[in-house]
Formats: C-alpha cells, sequence, structure tokens
C-alpha cells in the first residue's frame, strides 16, 4: 500500500512538472536545444521529487537466496547497490545503471570510471537557425554528446553497453535486446539483474525526433533514460533508478510499453554453468 501511495504522488507530481515544462520551455514546436534543456529540467525535477517520497518495499535478497524453481515466482526483489548519476553524470544513467550491475556481481568500479571507458561517437552536434537538431552521433555506435551534462547530451544504448560489459566479465554480456518481457521477468527470477531502456517518466514517449548520423538516421527521444530491473510483484517492477539515486516501482504495464518505446533494449550478464565438484 505505501509504494501505491507513493507512486500516486508521484503522478501528481510528474502531472504538474510536464505541465510547467510544456508551458515554459516547450512555448513553440521546436525539438532542438530547447529539448535538450527541457530533458536537463525534467532530470532534476523527477529526482527532487522522488528524493522527497522514498519507496518503502520489503528489503531485496541476495542471489544465493534465490529459489530454482520451475514456475516463476509472484515476486522477486533483488539487493543490488544504488548509485546516483548526479551530480557528475546528468546523462549517465546508462554507465550508472551497468555500475550497479557489475557491482552485485562483486566487481568494484564506479560509474565515472565506466563514464571515462565508454565507447563515445563524436559527431558534433549541428542544428538549424530554428533550434532543431539537424544531425549528431548515433547511440548505437557510442555515446552521444556529452555524459556530464556540461554540453548538450543525449546517451547510448545496448550495443556499446554490452560492449562494456564484456571488458570486465569477458564473454559474460547477455544482450536480451527484442525480448519479450516474459525472458527479462525470468532472467530477474533467476538472480541477474537487467539493464533496460525506458523513459524519464515510465511512459510512452511523445517527442520523438530524427537527425542524421554518420551511419544514417537517428529515432530519439530527449526523455530516452536506463534503469535497473531488479524485481517485480504481480503490479509493478522494482527498477534501480540513477536518477533517482533510490529503488522505485512503477506500474508493470506502462514499465513494458515504456521499454518496448524504447526497441526493447536490455542487457544483462549470462548465466554460468553450475561448477563441477
Amino acid at each position: 500500500m505505501r509504494h501505491w501511495l507513493r507512486h500516486f504522488a508521484r503522478v501528481q507530481i510528474m502531472t504538474g512538472i510536464v505541465t510547467v515544462l510544456l508551458i515554459v520551455l516547450w512555448p513553440v514546436p521546436s525539438h532542438g536545444i530547447t529539448t535538450l534543456t527541457a530533458r536537463r529540467t525534467a532530470q532534476e525535477a523527477i529526482a527532487q521529487a522522488a528524493r522527497r517520497a522514498p519507496l518503502s518495499v520489503a528489503p531485496g535478497i541476495p542471489r544465493s537466496a534465490v529459489k530454482k524453481t520451475l514456475a516463476l515466482p509472484t515476486r522477486i526483489l533483488l539487493q543490488v547497490p544504488l548509485i546516483d548519476q548526479l551530480p557528475a553524470l546528468y546523462n549517465g544513467c546508462e554507465v550508472t545503471s551497468l555500475a550497479m550491475l557489475l557491482q552485485f556481481e562483486h566487481i568494484n568500479v564506479t560509474n565515472l570510471t565506466l563514464a571515462a571507458e565508454i565507447k563515445r561517437d563524436p559527431t558534433p552536434l549541428v542544428t538549424n537557425s530554428e533550434g532543431d537538431i539537424v544531425s549528431w552521433g548515433n547511440p548505437n555506435t557510442g555515446f552521444v554528446g556529452s555524459i556530464s551534462g556540461k554540453e548538450p547530451g543525449y546517451g547510448v544504448y545496448h550495443g556499446p553497453i554490452a560492449a562494456l560489459l564484456n571488458r570486465y566479465m569477458p564473454g559474460q554480456a547477455l544482450d536480451l535486446t527484442g525480448s519479450n518481457l516474459a525472458t527479462i521477468l525470468a532472467t530477474v527470477a533467476s538472480g541477474r539483474p537487467v539493464i533496460m531502456w525506458t523513459t524519464l517518466n515510465f511512459q510512452p514517449a511523445n517527442d520523438w525526433i530524427t537527425w542524421q548520423s554518420p551511419t544514417g538516421p537517428v529515432r530519439a527521444t530527449m526523455t530516452e533514460h536506463a534503469v535497473l530491473f531488479v524485481g517485480y510483484d504481480k503490479t509493478d517492477a522494482f527498477v534501480n533508478d540513477p536518477l533517482t539515486g533510490q529503488l522505485d516501482a512503477e506500474p508493470l504495464a506502462s514499465f513494458r510499453t515504456s521499454w518496448i518505446d524504447l526497441g526493447r533494449q536490455a542487457v544483462t550478464v549470462a548465466p554460468q554453468p553450475p561448477k563441477s565438484n
């Protein structure tokens, strides 16, 4: 009940935030620098709102306590370290989610280290006279823009994140992009958190834009976000949200829809064969 009330409060807060952003930041149909500015403002507002209403749920369990069963459990919540992307990495949700996954795997690496190591697409941002983005990098190639947020930045997609995971755990990155939600739930139920791409408010995006990159057109949304999926119950998805630095509960149905919206992107660690005696 507590996390339901917290979600209701968050919806009310988000409604107000989005309304203000639409009025103040999007007075004309420009999708360039104005949209990038709105992304930064929304990130700050969401983070502040979440810190005022922390989630209260039963504690998670370590992987060693996960029970191996044929049937999918109705509730699972893994005990995974929480890492905040702010204030150093305004656009670093992907590498922060990866840092949480690696620390869960007992690899002591920080999101700042991963931010320095993630592959980048150095293609500069070009806008037209109206501020619309004309050309930029491709997040499938590498990180696009500034990861710190000191300059305009976007993000990075599953391929470069899986490649970086493989550097720390050679041959063990498992790219689940394109899978259905049942596969993701079974993965978490087996004791493996999953990095998933969604939106800032876990709702379908309505601000899609397209720019040109050296490898072709890129369709993107400035609400792009990545979190670490650590559990679920009958109604909610439990995520370690790097933007809030907290464990959050989001309605499973809308979470699934926003994940599909971002291309069903998902990355985790491959299951390891049992050790022989």
